[in-house]
């Protein structure tokens, strides 16, 4: 019992994880999903929770066996080709992700507002710009989680006071996929908010800025287990149901935060759209500022540059970040709907990473003695075809290539 209170009290790491798979996006997709498809997809949002956590738990004993961020430890045993390829597709579905997080910020902000999206979006960037470079980013970022756990506490008790039908329940985690197009973008972008490339390569650079060492396996198995099974896993399904009991019998087509505003009516009344609202800016603004540090990282990790605020190279990748995100208000289309396709997007980049991974915790060379078990390759390669089937199917439909 003891180690477990020890466990509780350094865990760390996979919660700066957990709370960017969290976000405004996942809270899109699942939502989408139950008004949409009612319980039958349940299955797919219970299953990215489950292989959120072998991913991210795979990618801290990367990092904390190789004692270096994994486009380093890519480059060095794996070849420099590979970490370029996984350098481009970490970043490119990193700068992607915070070009359409700052549509939705602003979006957001113009429904709050009435002042125009473009506007916000340079607005926030040189915020975003100065509040990463300069400091003082940790106090704002908490207060955003606190609003954001406000949502997510309203969500769980209009799960309680909705009370669903646990026949239906039951039901949905039986593996059924439904035919459309729809399906296919909705699935992928739950699988891709709870595994994706951005977090999976994130991780391994936090365990190294805590300085766990092989000591901490443990601890990191811990941790990932509670921040993404438990936690991630009670913040999706949670939203995830509400939608299916209060917004599909009426026939809502989520196209917009103010349609998942609806869903809290139950609880909180008139009162619900302000409330998610401002939740829903808080959980934008707390997710956007890792993606501009996360592509700081993977570019000075392949360059060889200082990780470090005050390095001026780090500031510049900082600075390319927010510059690329202030063309995401003039993209068209629903914003709601692009984090979707964002998650689904990002999500084709995933397999390469995993891949990535299990060859280097496969590896006697780089692992040692603590090579994969045998269950953790079984899990570890059930995430690869996972991800790759809905990747595939995704793209594929994208294309017109099939109509599932």
């Amino acid at each position: 019992m003891g180690d477990y209170w020890a466990y509780l009290r350094n865990m760390g790491p996979a919660w700066v994880v957990s709370a960017v798979a969290c976000g405004p996006a996942t809270l899109a997709s699942v939502s989408i999903a139950g008004a949409k498809f009612g319980y039958s997809l349940l299955w797919v949002v219970v299953l990215s929770a489950i292989l959120a956590t072998v991913s991210q738990y795979l990618a801290a004993k990367t990092g904390i066996l190789g004692q270096e961020g994994v486009i380093h430890l890519v480059d060095v045993h794996l070849g420099r080709f590979w970490g370029w390829v996984l350098t481009i597709d970490a970043l490119f579905a990193t700068w992607l992700a915070s070009v359409i997080l700052m549509k939705a910020l602003s979006g957001t902000m113009s429904i709050i507002t009435g002042l125009s999206p473009p506007l916000w979006g340079i607005v926030f960037a040189i915020f975003f710009f100065l509040l990463l470079s300069l400091g003082g980013y940790s106090r704002f970022e908490i207060f955003c989680k606190l609003l954001v756990a406000v949502v997510v506490v309203c969500f769980v008790l209009t799960v309680v006071i909705v009370r669903p039908d646990i026949g239906p329940i039951l039901k949905g985690l039986v593996p059924m996929i439904p035919t459309g197009i729809d399906s296919a973008v909705t699935m992928a972008g739950i699988m891709g908010g709870a595994v994706h490339i951005t977090i999976i390569a994130m991780h391994t650079y936090t365990v190294n800025a805590r300085k766990w060492t092989i000591a901490e396996t443990g601890l990191a198995r811990f941790d990932t287990v509670f921040s993404m099974l438990f936690a991630f896993g009670l913040y999706s399904v949670s939203i995830f149901l509400v939608a299916a009991v209060v917004l599909r019998p009426v026939g809502v087509q989520v196209r917009s935060p103010v349609d998942v505003a609806m869903s809290l009516a139950p609880l909180v009344g008139r009162y619900g759209q302000p409330i998610f609202l401002v939740g829903f800016w808080a959980a934008l603004v707390s997710t956007i500022s890792p993606t501009y540090l996360a592509g700081a990282y993977f570019l000075s990790d392949k360059l060889a540059r200082k990780a470090d605020p005050e390095n001026g190279w780090f500031r510049l990748f900082i600075a390319l970040g927010c510059g690329l995100s202030v063309f995401g208000p003039f993209l068209p289309g629903s914003f709601f709907l692009l984090l979707v396709d964002m998650l689904a997007i990002g999500l084709c980049g995933t397999p390469l990473i995993l891949i990535l991974i299990m060859i280097l915790l496969n590896r006697k060379s780089f692992s040692g003695n603590r090579r994969n078990s045998s269950l953790m390759n079984i899990l570890g390669s059930a995430a690869i075809v996972v991800t790759t089937f809905l990747a595939a199917r995704f793209i594929l439909v994208k294309l017109g290539v099939w109509t599932p």
